[in-house]
């Protein structure tokens, strides 16, 4: 059974988001790993935890694999937006997912999601696709329409066990965003 789930709260002073999760229920219990995964997010982004205590904002099984990944909230970083980055876990213990960009470095990568009244960014856990999909848009100055739009698609390779940027589904995830932001935020 695959369930997806989209939660919109895009408004002028929103969010946007999605929380997608494949079956019942996430197969990794990552309030009880909490510790573990703030203690993990410290060593590998130094800005972990400078303003509240790292969280997870929203857990999927991105991968396909049964075992559900987590978005980690930094608890830092903007005036609007919040850090964030994947994490999965690996041997038993949760690890901060890789990432290779379109210039075929791989890292961790920090995400930003919030929103002001000129500026937004969203992250989205696709299990459908199994990729997480970053987005942006601004605001043209009179506050009327967008101006620009756009995104990033990192889909789950599972023999490198990284997420890789994949062009053409986030020239296809980034239409369907950026029609969809379009539209709520001319809206309102």
């Amino acid at each position: 059974m695959r369930t997806h789930i989209v939660l919109a709260c895009v408004s002028m002073l929103g969010c946007a988001g999605t929380l997608a999760i494949q079956g019942a229920s996430p197969t990794v219990d990552w309030k009880s790993i909490l510790p573990e995964v703030q203690s993990v997010a410290k060593k590998e982004f130094r800005d972990a935890g400078g303003y509240y205590p790292v969280s997870i904002s929203r857990v999927a099984d991105v991968t396909g694999e049964g075992t559900s990944e987590a978005l980690i909230d930094f608890g830092c970083c903007g005036a609007y937006a919040h850090a964030m980055t994947v994490m999965r876990i690996e041997d038993g213990k949760p690890v901060v997912a890789l990432f290779r960009g379109r210039d075929g470095k791989v890292s961790s990568t920090e995400f930003l999601e919030g929103a002001s009244v000129m500026h937004g960014a969203s992250v989205e856990l696709d299990a459908i696709e199994h990729a997480v999909f970053s987005a942006y848009w601004d605001m043209k100055s009179d506050g009327t329409k967008v101006a620009s739009c756009g995104g990033e698609a990192y889909q789950w390779n599972a023999a490198a066990k990284r997420f890789d940027y994949n062009g053409r589904l986030s020239e296809r995830l980034t239409k369907d965003f950026c029609r969809k932001i379009r539209t709520q935020l001319t809206a309102n």
